[in-house]
């Protein structure tokens, strides 16, 4: 389950940098092509890596792009659930200028040498928050139900892969994902660096 959540964090985050390299703001149109011309290459990476014939990609691309929109979905919700949880949860203090559940420059951890700075304050629900927000135990199995829901569709969809394809090509598959995501995630850090050597 992490291992497919860190594929998917990868393969999300070359998205929201191109996003962010040219100019500031992208028209939709722009950001819309730049998925679609990403989405073609993981197809063609896919493709070769996994060994599909027509009639194999005939039968396995639909499946995979169902999946692929059912672990979106589920992605938004856990984002949103996430960002629910930050709002209920408060400083303990209003004085404080952070704006999570830790005030700003408060640090959690601890040298060898000892730490000179202030021990993190402990963090408190608002018993009261803003709004009419559901009660936090709520939002935690909304949030823990969020990953079942993922490892549930992703088993299933497994098992339809089988159908499909043979084991050593669903084997290839999750290898070829994740070597996408990081020849990405890879290209990525290679343009910063162009950019930065200019």
């Amino acid at each position: 389950m992490k291992r497919s959540l860190l594929v998917i964090l990868l393969s999300l985050m070359p998205l929201w940098a191109m996003a962010q390299d040219a100019r500031p703001h992208k028209t939709d149109e722009e950001r819309r092509a730049e998925r679609e011309a990403i989405r073609a290459q993981r197809v063609a990476f896919i493709t070769q890596e996994v060994g599909l014939t027509a009639e194999d990609a005939e039968k396995f691309w639909p499946l995979y792009n169902e999946l692929e929109q059912k672990v979106m979905e589920v992605g938004h919700v856990r984002g949103r659930t996430k960002a629910e949880m930050y709002r209920v949860l408060q400083p303990f203090h209003s004085n404080y200028p952070g704006k999570g559940s830790e005030p700003a420059g408060i640090s959690q951890g601890r040298t060898q040498a000892g730490d000179h700075r202030a021990p993190a304050q402990p963090v408190f629900l608002d018993e009261h928050p803003k709004g009419s927000p559901a009660p936090i135990d709520k939002l935690l199995e909304e949030y823990i139900l969020t990953f079942e829901k993922e490892t549930r569709l992703r088993s299933e969809y497994h098992r339809m892969f089988l159908k499909v394809l043979t084991a050593e090509q669903v084997a290839r598959l999750y290898i070829a994902e994740e070597r996408f995501s990081n020849k990405l995630f890879r290209d990525y850090i290679d343009r910063k660096l162009e950019q930065k050597d200019r």
